[in-house]
């Protein structure tokens, strides 16, 4: 083997032996009951007053992605594959020098903006003339998964030094840019690697995730408090007035995921179809392409805010309901593929791209999105690269036992 490879070996673990985040079938569910918790609360004026549509929209969702998962998934491997590498490693060298160009290309793109559009929009905090995150930059379409490519493939460089240093750069870009969803992202699709590649206990796992979770809530709070100051953002949510004075750290992710199944049920309630359209297609294209959006009268409804409405929203408008069952069917067929033969642990830099956007389902559809193609674009090669899967024979030694990450 080229000395260019390390000689650490991981074991790959089965689906069961992760936490539930890491299955799709249960991450998916957990959101769905996340939505409908968060829409029982009725914070804001705007919600859906109709608890029962959310559960009809929940109810044929959940059916319908289960079906699919059934069709795709074998509970037994088939004898006659053969059997499957039971550990991996990581060639140092290979990822060492992807690092290099994906951030020298990060690096050129943020150079451009600044030249061009000035201090990214961070420093706004600091009272510098910047220009709003919407507007602020070109190519951010590339930037987004060269970013995120970066960070992800940073968590597996051996060298402490280099793992923090480069996972830094590519979150600060992210903040400086104020990449909210990007952001999210990159933090989940941390602790989903670190739990697939981790040793350690269920326990232990769910610790750190809760500990990354509450991380995660402190940068929504912070960085939605300089998007967005705190009484804009009470009158632009219609928060209720017995709901102003809860915590905005609480009020804050409890808004992002109760607005968006409101508005899908504001669309449904609505919006009345005519004919098919592929504007689901739309978020694939580059931004200087995109056509106008067919669905402006319904999306104009003064009960929608913030412009989310989750990932399903776009295909009832194009489809309805056979929309809304056909891709909730389509993330069935998807996730028992990743559960087959433990593609989640195998697929490790693709899974974690694929886990996050359904852990997002609720905001937006982060799986038909030109970003998130391009990072499994980024990763997809990464990982044919940089892990090369190793059969240990039954009589091997044991010294090849799993390593811990620390």
């Amino acid at each position: 083997m080229a000395t260019s490879t390390t000689t650490r070996l991981f074991r790959i673990r089965k689906v069961s032996e992760l936490p539930f985040f890491c299955n799709p079938v249960f991450l998916f569910i957990s959101i769905w009951i996340t939505m409908l918790a968060t829409l029982e609360l009725q914070v804001s004026w705007s919600t859906f007053p109709d608890r029962a549509l959310g559960f009809a929209v929940f109810s044929v969702s959940v059916i319908t992605m289960l079906l699919g998962y059934s069709l795709t998934r074998r509970p037994e491997p088939d004898p006659a594959e053969p059997k499957p590498a039971g550990r991996y490693l990581i060639r140092t060298q290979p990822l060492r020098r992807s690092i290099l160009i994906l951030s020298a290309c990060s690096l050129l793109l943020v150079i451009y903006n600044y030249l061009a559009f000035g201090f990214p929009p961070v420093f706004a905090f600091i009272g510098l003339s910047t220009l709003d995150y919407q507007e602020y930059g070109r190519f951010k379409q590339l930037l987004q998964p060269l970013i995120g490519a970066l960070f992800l493939c940073s968590l597996l460089e051996s060298s402490r030094l280099r793992r923090w240093f480069w996972s830094a750069f590519s979150l600060g870009i992210m903040i400086a840019y104020v990449l909210r969803g990007p952001l999210l992202m990159a933090l989940g699709q941390a602790v989903i690697l670190a739990s697939i590649r981790s040793s350690a206990s269920k326990r232990n796992i769910y610790l750190r995730a809760v500990a990354a979770l509450l991380v995660a809530m402190l940068l929504l709070n912070v960085i939605g408090n300089f998007r967005t100051p705190q009484d804009v953002f009470l009158s632009f949510m219609e928060i209720k007035p017995e709901f102003r004075s809860w915590p905005m750290a609480l009020l804050w992710p409890i808004s992002y995921i109760s607005v968006p199944i409101s508005n899908l049920c504001w669309i449904i309630h609505g919006s009345h179809f005519t004919e098919p359209t592929l504007s689901f297609l739309y978020p694939v294209l580059p931004a200087f392409w995109v056509p106008e959006n067919p669905h402006q009268a319904p999306l104009s409804d003064s009960h929608i805010i913030d412009g989310v409405h989750t990932y399903l929203a776009t295909y009832f408008l194009d489809f309805s309901w056979p929309g809304i069952i056909l891709a909730n069917f389509c993330l069935g067929l998807l996730s028992g593929f990743l559960v087959n033969r433990d593609r989640i642990t195998r697929y490790l830099l693709i899974s974690p791209v694929i886990l996050s956007a359904m852990a997002l389902i609720f905001f937006w559809d982060f799986f038909v999105y030109l970003p998130t193609l391009g990072l499994i674009a980024i990763q997809m090669f990464m990982q044919k690269l940089c892990i090369v899967p190793v059969r240990i024979a039954p009589s091997s030694p044991p010294q090849l036992a799993p390593t811990p990450i620390r």
